[in-house]
């Protein structure tokens, strides 16, 4: 379970946009912790992901916020498929790296970028690897 901030960081939604969508389009709906505040699974990031990537691609919150994970994961394939279709290099030829320090967080970290561009995924957990990388 994560709590608001970590959904802001992980996902680039404010929390205010967070609150805002719960209310307008009744998801996200978070849990509560023993305190009382909001969090959220790793399915509701991951959702969250992929309709930031749709929104970035035109889309309006309120025309995919009702859909599944897996119809909005279908919709962002076929936008990129199509992209590569008719040649237009968009942001399919974008380089994105990614560094991961900590090796306690590579499998979730893999698994919340799968549904961004990512060309090379580089693994930094001592100063030896950091020498590797400037080298």
């Amino acid at each position: 379970m994560y709590p608001i901030n970590v959904v802001e960081k992980e996902t680039g939604i404010s929390k205010y946009l967070l609150r805002m969508w719960e209310r307008r389009y009744t998801f996200p709906r978070p849990l509560r912790d023993e305190k009382g505040e909001r969090v959220y699974t790793a399915n509701d990031i991951e959702k969250l992901q992929v309709v930031k990537a749709l929104m970035n691609q035109g889309y309006r919150p309120s025309k995919i916020m009702d859909q599944d994970l897996p119809g909005l994961r279908s919709l962002l394939q076929s936008l990129s498929t199509a992209e590569l279709t008719r040649g237009n290099k968009g942001l399919t030829d974008a380089s994105i790296i990614v560094v991961i320090t900590n090796p306690n967080l590579e499998t979730e970290s893999l698994s919340l970028l799968k549904y961004n561009n990512v060309k090379k995924i580089l693994r930094i957990s001592t100063n030896e690897d950091l020498q590797k990388l400037v080298n």
